[in-house]
């Protein structure tokens, strides 16, 4: 097994930065951490196992404040756990990012990711450091009302952190699993005679090295040589960056470049003058002579990586190369703070670059997604809450508005990706001005207007422009005879000492010159004339036309792959004694093509001899133009020099040159690995200087890099992170496309016009409403405050939409009174909505007095008809009506039938206000005349509205088949325009018509359509909501097959609930599905989603609430019919004990309470008492009369079963003490009947008291004869009180009057009933009357709160003959009172 070091001496220092959310720049560094994971000292093995997974983390904080927002950080875990739901796509999310998602884990924060190329480690690792992750999380989590409060989210900020040190080993895993990777050397190993395969190196040399199975032993490949051999694992250190991995192996060279002392310059890049520290007299052509003490001015750039600058003599004049070994710094300063590897100029280039369309204009942009009608149309009112908020037209949606034209159109892109050949080439370089300055005429990258494709008629329309310019050369016979050489244009052209414009074509990479300068001939012709000047030249002495000639006859070999051929020719033209910085192009042009031919060749004999040079007239330059696309080749020996070198300065440089040139020749794919790096570098390097701004900010450039790939997460978190201060107006116009064009990819539905425009767009527009205030243009100030406006009335924002209503009726009164109407009708129909009718009706009456006599009609009804609006909500009916009914003569007399239908819906809905239910159902049907005729206009939403409202009127006067008719019809047309907002609305109404009618099935149809709606308006919440109401519809059909579906939708609803982080609603959710599981008899299954409720309603802050689901938990069970024993855990071993440590006594007791009834019933009488007595003891704190008195009965009812009867006695008499004096309902009395029927019964049979028992019957008789309903118990006392006086207490009188009534009731019994009694059977029915009576009162325990009054009540209200009963009852109640008093030492 092969172990591979991660660490070694004379390792090279490195910055640090960590990028947040916001692309910021941190104290620590997620780079220089995971590179100290690789510096630490560990192995890894080839044949370990370490986890593939890695996990990222993700919290929400305020800028405001350094800890964690817990608010902010549950509503991104409860987005999460709503978008988690359409895997999709958090699974793009994750591809964009060049990471493979393995899982997401809500509660925790995090998502699992996984990588399996180290390509994706390294674009996942970049990502992660440009903040892109973070925003991209960002973007997905943050639902509108963050984007739509500025305030919150200026404050907002989502940081993400990985384990470095996890990534780093999974890296390395990675790069150990695909066989061979590219490392550093260690240290310096010389040759060994005695292991001739053993591979020699030197410190910080770069190889390939292989896994050949050895221990110690690796095979390895130096760049510099392509020497094999091998090396030893120790000595080895595999490159830390994946960048430069994946560069060496995508570019591969294998020529070597020297290194270069770095002393003498204290900085990379310096600009200034340098002295002379040795005589030196020049070995190669074109440099500069030097005595010692020379001062040297630095022409450009110097970089202290590279051997040569190019320098002037400042007392000569003279230019050349330098070797940075002859001088030393004398006046030299590094570049701006602001600028670390750019100069100002390439910095202004770079920033120029625009690849959007410049079709486009401001206003257009603006009018295509804001397009109102606000002055136009008149707007629907209103009648209630359950109307439509907001109307949106069709031709309200951007979309709609769109030019035909493709390349005009913001959303129109061919198979979902912008191709890049659809945009505008380039101006012409012959039509280029002349006075134009070197940096600018050279400038490669497109600026403002430009595009970075050509398409084909494009093309050939340039074509056709430079075939407007003459040719040079239009005669033939100019080029032949011998008079005629030294009067050859060609030669005269090219024979020119310095550089004119005219020679852009002769260098540039496009080969123009073949066309443009030489227009007419064939290569093969071209190059027979070529080589006749350049023979003509030497024979004449025209040097500057020998090297130029000489140099083209190159361009011409090399472009036909006769790179042998084209390399004599440029050393041919090198060897021509000139002053070769007069043509600085044409020096540059020769260098580079010819220094990449010997890179091709590999000729490394010939190659130091130029290398340097090239890279000093490549890097030293600034702003010169390309020659050839061969600098790939050189300008990929530099990049590994800096790699080498850990010269982070020059790799930058180096990077910003090939996405450069990578641009130019619209290889976009090529130029976005640079221009990330260059990115990355640009943070790094800002950094390690303290800067707290990015010298460079690429993200405007990334988003259409990005957008180009077709990765639309990517493109809109790098757009959102740009943050160049130096954008015109134009720029953030282009933003906002390129926004919505990536919006559009991640939601067709913006697309198709079916959904709002996305609310992030709110962020683009204040930004281009902050330029245009620092502009000054009032016009587009109005126009993003109507489209801020638009946007947020929309999203139901009408506070925010009113303060942009505002403000764009202050801009517009700035320009012209026409141009702030509309704002200001905007303004007051937003005040309507809002409910300020005063405020509105000021702000339209002098709108209205200001047309009157204009020539305006439309714009007076549409006054008219807000006006109206503004009068019905403060009441004054008849003006509103008078307003109405003008704006409804005014579209009449204009034939504009839209207007009119409006305005008699307006109508109708005034009359609906008022009451005037058939008024209104004429207007109404009128208007759906009109509606109908405009059936292909975008009317759908006012067409269904109308509707609602004659729905409403026959609901009035009871229609209910005309009123299901228009409904329906409202739902047929919101159907056929694909309205998803009308159809919700409208399925809503005929599911609550149809709940009404009790037609459940119906009903049930209409809101499975809502769940089905609100899912493609991705609404969780309104999709939760109709969930449970389908759940309980079809719980009310009572039938096995809909109550599971019932148990179906609330299963749903329970995982929106716990989606969305309701944690009320998910408790009470799992307790809905565990009460179905046990209507279907699972009662496992009922009893585990219980648990669950409880368990989640422990994990609230609200113990309240935590009892009392704990409490329903049990009720399931205790007031269901079966296995009501299954209550007890709830109740004895949760709930109760949860009462007694919340202190809550009302729950104490009224669990007690359950307990006690439970354990009667099952007849454990025993266990019974002793919750009974507790009940009791608790009962007197709660402070309740009724706690008591129930409680005393139930503790009777219990010794009665138990049979101690003096305690029953007692306790029911205690029960009956603490009644209330007055009798509250009559059937109260029958309450008393039975305790005093039960107290007489055991009185009498069981403590052979007949005294008292006569007592306790005789107030069951005062109790009887005030319950009418029930003569039965009547019946009953009066017999045992005949029974008492003929036996116990002999009394024939009074024996003879009870038998007399007795008998009186009986007959009337009989006649009711229909039948005949007879008297031998009249003793059966008494002893069955009075076991009836005493099952009822044990049945009626659990309803003595509402039963117990006292029995005093009775004695002034009964209907016996008053003198007789009235001595009785008193006797009877000091009896009652007396033995009361007796028994009480039993308690």
């Amino acid at each position: 097994m092969t172990l591979f070091p991660l660490s070694g001496a004379g390792e090279e220092e490195d910055v640090a930065i960590v990028i947040s959310g916001e692309g910021t720049v941190e104290p620590d560094s997620y780079w220089k951490k995971r590179k100290e994971a690789f510096l630490r000292g560990s192995t890894v093995s080839l044949g370990d196992k370490f986890s593939s997974e890695i996990v990222l983390l993700f919290t929400g904080r305020r800028r405001s404040s350094a800890d964690s927002d817990r608010t902010l950080q549950e509503a991104l875990r409860t987005r999460l756990r709503v978008v988690e739901s359409n895997s999709q796509d958090v699974i793009q999310l994750f591809k964009d990012l060049s990471a493979r998602l393995v899982s997401v884990h809500a509660e925790k924060d995090s998502f699992v990711l996984t990588f399996k190329t180290v390509e994706e480690i390294w674009k996942f690792s970049t990502y992660l450091a440009l903040g892109y992750v973070a925003r991209c999380l960002e973007n997905f989590l943050c639902d509108p009302s963050f984007w739509l409060d500025p305030e919150l989210l200026n404050d907002l900020q989502i940081s993400v952190t990985v384990d470095e040190e996890h990534l780093a080993t999974l890296y390395l895993g990675l790069l150990l699993q695909e066989g061979s990777c590219f490392a550093k050397a260690l240290f310096t190993r010389a040759n060994n005679d005695e292991d001739e395969e053993q591979l020699s190196f030197q410190k910080n040399d770069l190889l390939v090295v292989r896994d050949t199975g050895q221990d110690d032993m690796w095979e390895g490949t130096l760049l510099t040589t392509g020497n094999h051999g091998m090396v030893p694992v120790t000595a080895m250190q595999p490159l830390p960056y994946p960048f430069y991995q994946w560069f060496l192996k995508k570019y591969p060279v294998y020529a070597g470049c020297s290194q270069t002392e770095r002393e003498p310059f204290e900085h990379p890049i310096v600009t200034g003058s340098c002295v002379a520290v040795a005589d030196y007299s020049p070995v190669g052509p074109d440099e500069l002579p030097l005595s010692q003490g020379d001062v040297v001015e630095i022409q450009g750039l110097l970089l202290r990586s590279l051997g040569v600058f190019i320098g002037r003599h400042t007392s000569t004049g003279c230019r050349g190369f330098v070797q940075i070994a002859h001088v030393k710094p004398l006046n030299t300063a590094p570049l701006d703070g602001q600028l670390v590897f750019l100069t100002e100029e390439e910095k202004a280039s770079l920033a120029q670059v625009n690849p959007c369309s410049s079709e486009l204009s401001d206003s257009g942009l603006l009018e295509r997604l804001f397009s109102t009608d606000i002055s136009s149309v008149y707007r629907l009112d209103r009648l209630d809450e359950t109307d439509f908020m907001y109307i949106r037209s069709r031709n309200q949606t951007f979309t709609m508005l769109m030019p035909f034209d493709a390349r005009q159109s913001i959303m129109s892109e061919r198979s979902g990706v912008t191709p890049t050949h659809q945009s505008s080439p380039r101006q012409s370089l012959s039509r280029s001005s002349p006075h134009l300055s070197l940096c600018h005429s050279l400038n490669p990258l497109p600026r403002e207007g430009e595009r970075l494709s050509f398409t084909l008629d494009d093309t050939f329309r340039e074509l056709d422009e430079f075939q407007e310019d003459p040719p040079l050369f239009l005669e033939e016979n100019s080029w032949d005879g011998e008079e005629s050489e030294s009067s050859d244009p060609t030669l005269t052209l090219l024979n020119q000492e310095h550089f004119q414009d005219a020679f852009l074509p002769l260098y540039d990479l496009q080969y123009s010159f073949l066309w443009v300068t030489f227009s007419g001939k064939t290569e093969d012709e071209l190059s027979g004339h070529l080589e006749s000047v350049r023979e003509c030249a030497k024979r004449m002495g025209m040097h500057w036309a020998h090297r130029r000639a000489c140099f083209l006859l190159g361009r011409l070999c090399a472009r036909k792959l006769k790179f042998s051929q084209a390399r004599v020719y440029y050393e041919e033209a090198l060897s021509v004694s000139v002053d070769s910085f007069s043509d600085v192009q044409l020096l540059v042009a020769l260098f580079t093509n010819l220094t990449a031919i010997y890179l091709k060749q590999r000729m490394t004999d010939k190659l130091p001899q130029t290398l340097e040079k090239a890279s000093a007239l490549l890097l030293c330059l600034p702003c010169r133009s390309f020659t050839s696309t061969d600098e790939v080749e050189l300008l990929k020996v530099l990049l590994r020099r800096s790699v080498v070198m850990v010269d982070k300065h020059l790799e930058a440089r180096i990077c910003y040159l090939m996405s450069t040139l990578f641009l130019l020749l619209k290889k976009s794919d090529d130029a976005l690995p640079f221009v990330e790096r260059l990115q990355f570098l640009s943070l790094t390097l800002s950094a390690a200087d303290g800067q707290p701004i990015a010298p460079l900010d690429l993200n405007w450039l990334l988003s259409w890099l990005y957008h180009c790939k077709y990765m639309p997460y990517l493109a809109l978190a790098s757009l959102s992170l740009d943050s160049r201060q130096d954008h015109t107006l134009y720029n953030v116009f282009q933003r906002i496309e390129l926004f919505i064009r990536n919006s559009v990819r991640l939601n067709p539905c913006w697309k198709e016009g079916t959904s709002l425009l996305p609310a992030q767009i709110v962020v683009y527009l204040q930004q281009t409403l902050a330029i245009a205030e620092r502009e000054d243009d009032m016009k587009i100030q109005r126009d993003l405050c109507l489209g801020l406006a638009s946007v947020y009335q929309q999203y139901g924002a009408l506070d925010k939409a009113l303060h942009c209503a505002q403000r764009a009726v202050e801009k517009g009164g700035h320009i012209n009174e026409e141009e702030g109407f509309e704002a200001s009708v905007l303004l007051g129909w937003l005040l309507v909505l809002t409910g300020q009718a005063e405020k509105a009706q000021s702000v339209l009456q002098p709108l209205l007095t200001s047309l009157q006599g204009t020539d305006s009609p439309t714009q007076r009804g549409v006054i008219h008809n807000l006006l109206a609006l503004c009068l019905r909500r403060q009441g004054r009916i008849p003006e509103a009506g008078w307003h109405l009914h003008s704006a409804l003569v005014i579209s009449r007399e204009n034939g504009n039938q839209r207007n009119q239908a409006l305005a008699l819906a307006n109508l109708g809905c005034l009359a609906l206000d008022t009451g005037a239910s058939l008024i209104a159902e004429r207007f109404l049907v009128r208007s759906m005349c009109l509606f109908w005729d405009l059936w292909e206009s975008p009317t759908d939403e006012e067409h269904v509205q109308t509707y609602l409202w004659l729905g409403r009127s026959y609901k009035d006067r009871g229609r209910s088949q005309d009123i299901r008719a228009c409904y329906e019809i409202g739902l047929l047309i919101a159907l056929h325009a694909k309205n998803l907002h009308s159809q919700m609305v409208v399925a809503k109404v005929l599911s609550r018509l149809y709940a009404d009618m009790l037609l459940y099935g119906q009903s049930i149809v209409y809101y499975e359509h809502c769940v089905s709606v609100s899912r493609e308006l991705k609404d969780k919440r309104l999709e939760g909501e109709y969930l449970e109401k389908l759940s309980s519809l079809y719980l009310t059909l009572n039938d096995e097959r809909s109550s599971r579906k019932s148990l179906d939708y609330t299963k749903q609803s329970l995982r929106i609930s716990i989606d969305l982080g309701k944690k009320e609603e998910e408790s009470e959710t799992w307790l809905q599905v565990g009460r179905i599981y046990y209507l279907v008899y699972e009662d496992e299954l009922a009893d585990m989603y219980l648990q669950a409720a409880v368990k989640t309603a422990l994990r609230m802050n609200d113990p309240h609430f935590a009892m009392s689901i704990y409490e329903e938990a049990g009720d399931v069970y205790f007031k269901g019919h079966r296995n009501r024993m299954a209550s007890l855990p709830f109740y004895r071993d949760g709930s109760l004990p949860f009462a007694r440590s919340i202190d809550d006594i009302h729950s104490e007791f009224r669990l007690l309470s359950k307990l006690t009834d439970l354990l009667i019933n099952e007849k454990e009488h025993e266990e019974a008492l002793q919750y009974a007595t507790l009940a009791v003891q608790v009962a007197s704190k709660t402070g309740v009369s009724v706690n008591e008195r129930s409680a005393y009965h139930r503790l009777a009812t219990i010794y009665y079963s138990l049979e101690q009867y003096e305690m029953a006695e007692n306790y029911y008499l205690k029960s009956l003490s603490l009644s209330p004096p007055v009798l509250q309902h009559p059937m109260e009395a029958r309450y008393y009947t039975k305790v005093y029927c039960r107290l007489g019964n055991f009185t009498l049979h069981k403590l052979k008291d007949a005294f008292d028992a006569v007592g306790y019957f005789q107030l069951a008789l005062a109790a009887a004869l005030e319950d009418q309903a029930n003569p039965e118990a009547l019946y009953v006392v009066y017999m045992k009180l005949a029974e008492i006086h003929g036996n116990h207490m002999p009394d024939a009188e009074l024996c003879q009057v009870y038998r007399d009534r007795a008998q009186s009731l009986k007959r009337v019994l009989a006649g009711l009933e229909g039948t005949a009694v007879g008297q031998e059977n009249k003793d059966d029915a008494d002893r069955e009357a009075v076991q009836n009576m005493e099952r009822n009162l044990d049945a009626d325990v659990g309803y003595t709160e509402n039963l117990v009054k006292s029995i005093y009540a009775y004695i002034y209200i009964v209907r016996f003959p008053r003198n007789h009963f009235k001595t009785k009852l008193s006797v009877i109640c000091c009896k009652c009172r007396g033995s009361f008093k007796h028994k009480q030492k039993y308690v």
